[in-house]
């Protein structure tokens, strides 16, 4: 979920505001926010439990990925973009069940990508939103969106035919190094509204690649709970050493009557919010059109993130964490 945190820079006066600009952002932000719980009122671990290697934390168990950026993805150049084939179709030619919208390819060259709102970035970035991606940033280093991926039977971190990505959302104020990023090797606890969802997949010269699962994400702006929800979604990241994910992207389809729930809701601070947020993404969806109405009904969305290898701490009575 969203806190409330602080601009990282002064906005234009002539821009929406910040509150309006947080709202704009859970409506547009996407997948970012599948971080999922977190909010004002949340605590920070005991500092005798929060060090890596404090004998105190022996209840901590596993190892976690904490995302600590995140991203839009841009098509660099036009046409080529990272991502995933959603729809299991490589559309090249203006069609009905993309309502018209054309495959990406991904920067190794495999046709095919859903990524519709990578063209969407310089639309974004010309509206007066452009800032979302310093606010989602600053709301990670708040602990604001605290996004924790678990890797579950892991036999071999270079190749694993078989492992289980979940997905868990952690709470606590975290500690940030002198680069302004999140510390590797903190302790969070489990926020009690995580979701608990998780997709199978397989671990292939170190690359990590999970999916799909679908994931109703909470999100908390201003004090304001919304659900953005998110279907089929898969992970791809370079697996490093204890247990941290980097060079990664996920993405799935998000639908577009979540985006526009969320935009109805936030406009109690900005009134153009919705045409605002209607403009720059109303007829953009590209996957599963209403056989009434021909409208796609869903978004295709990907964004990139890095992590730093964490802690979770659970007090379940499970054996202690393996000495790393």
């Amino acid at each position: 979920m969203f806190a409330a945190p602080a601009p990282a820079a002064p906005f234009s006066p002539r821009g929406p505001r910040p509150a309006a600009l947080a709202h704009a952002a859970a409506a547009l932000w996407l997948c970012a926010a599948t971080a999922g719980c977190s909010d004002p009122g949340r605590e920070a671990v005991d500092a005798s439990a929060s060090v890596d290697g404090d004998a105190s934390v022996d209840r901590v168990w596993p190892w976690l990925a904490v995302i600590d950026t995140m991203g839009f993805t841009r098509q660099k150049p036009i046409g080529v973009a990272p991502g995933f084939d959603l729809d299991g179709k490589v559309t090249t030619k203006p069609e009905a069940a993309s309502c018209k919208k054309l495959d990406l390819t991904s920067p190794d060259g495999t046709p095919g990508i859903d990524n519709e709102f990578a063209k969407l970035v310089p639309l974004i970035e010309q509206s007066g939103i452009g800032a979302l991606e310093g606010l989602i940033q600053s709301t990670i280093n708040d602990g604001g969106i605290m996004l924790m991926m678990q890797i579950d039977g892991l036999d071999d971190e270079v190749n694993d035919p078989d492992i289980t990505l979940r997905v868990r959302a952690g709470k606590g104020v975290p500690l940030l190094g002198t680069d302004g990023l999140l510390i590797a090797g903190q302790t969070f606890q489990l926020h009690q509204d995580s979701p608990e969802v998780q997709g199978k997949g397989h671990i292939a010269g170190g690359v990590v690649l999970a999916g799909p699962f679908d994931i109703l994400l909470p999100l908390v702006v201003f004090g304001v709970r919304y659900d953005l929800d998110v279907r089929g979604v898969f992970v791809r990241a370079r697996l490093e050493g204890r247990g941290r994910l980097v060079e990664g992207i996920f993405g799935g389809a998000v639908t577009m009557a979540s985006i526009l729930d969320i935009a109805q809701k936030g406009a109690a601070d900005q009134k153009n919010l919705v045409e605002l947020v209607t403009a720059v993404v109303g007829g953009a969806g590209d996957l599963d059109p209403d056989p009434k109405t021909g409208e796609c009904t869903k978004l295709s969305a990907v964004l990139a993130f890095t992590s730093v290898n964490g802690f979770l701490f659970e007090d379940t009575g499970r054996s202690p964490r393996p000495t790393p």
